[in-house]
């Protein structure tokens, strides 16, 4: 198993984020959860959301997992704990509810776009942060704004040699983007987050997502270290202050006239 605790340790030295990483494995059995994991229905007496869940998990440090009467249906059929019906399949059934204000055509599009795991193969997504952690994750998941997320992915590509990382962005479901596709495509993913996680808000406007699966985590770390020592990605972005200051008018000659009296 990887060393979670110092996984941790780099990316709060060299990212900052300001809510944990967290560590995230899709489970075949309830039996891959850790004692004491907080299930949503039976120890907090609410129903959620998959992304609810992966907030209160960031947000509150707890070890949460969520099984398929987690309340996302999109979310749901990512993660295989729903079947994709015929009439869901062809957006018929979206269609005749109204949502996303999408036609027929389109919510089979949208849908059929949803990365999916195989049905039935996975019982729970479990999560936690990365230094409470104590199981082997799939990924890792960080949030944060703009100039975090930048550092994570000059970290990668530095790591990794890569010159770039492509990028899927959609209306919705951001949690099929950082857990399902990261997982499936063994690559990390820059995702835009949705209506799901601002609506309640779980999310702030300018915070983003960055998830790395596990066979590419050393690799970012190291890039994340290279970065730092040649001091050009570092965060707080540094800040060239190497100028003379910029002063009204009359201030350099009371400078001159203060020093001459000095004097």
């Amino acid at each position: 198993m990887a060393n979670l605790k110092q996984i941790d340790e780099a990316l709060t030295y060299y990212v900052r984020p300001q809510t944990f990483p967290l560590a995230i494995r899709m489970c075949e059995s309830e039996k891959e959860l850790p004692d004491k994991t907080r299930i949503p229905q039976k120890d907090v007496g609410i129903t959620v959301s998959l992304c609810h869940a992966i907030n209160m998990a960031r947000r509150y440090g707890w070890t949460i997992a969520v099984d398929k009467f987690q309340s996302c249906y999109v979310a749901g059929i990512s993660m295989g704990f729903l079947p994709l019906l015929p009439d869901v399949a062809d957006g018929s059934f979206q269609e005749s509810l109204g949502l996303w204000g999408m036609s027929k055509k389109q919510a089979a599009a949208a849908i059929q776009n949803i990365p999916k795991f195989e049905y039935g193969k996975y019982k729970n997504v479990l999560m936690a942060p990365l230094n409470r952690a104590t199981f082997e994750p799939h990924l890792i998941l960080v949030y944060g704004n703009p100039a975090q997320i930048w550092i994570l992915l000059t970290g990668y590509l530095t790591g990794t040699g890569k010159t770039s990382l492509d990028a899927t962005l959609a209306i919705g479901a951001g949690c099929t983007t950082y857990i399902t596709r990261t997982i499936e495509k063994d690559e990390c993913q820059f995702t835009l987050l949705s209506l799901g996680e601002r609506l309640i808000p779980h999310t702030e406007d300018y915070e983003c997502a960055f998830s790395i699966p596990m066979s590419k985590i050393e690799k970012t770390v190291q890039g994340l270290e290279i970065g730092h020592k040649i001091g050009v990605f570092r965060y707080p972005i540094p800040t060239f202050l190497r100028y003379n200051s910029p002063h009204p008018p009359g201030y350099d000659k009371m400078l001159s006239h203060l020093l001459e009296k000095e004097c």
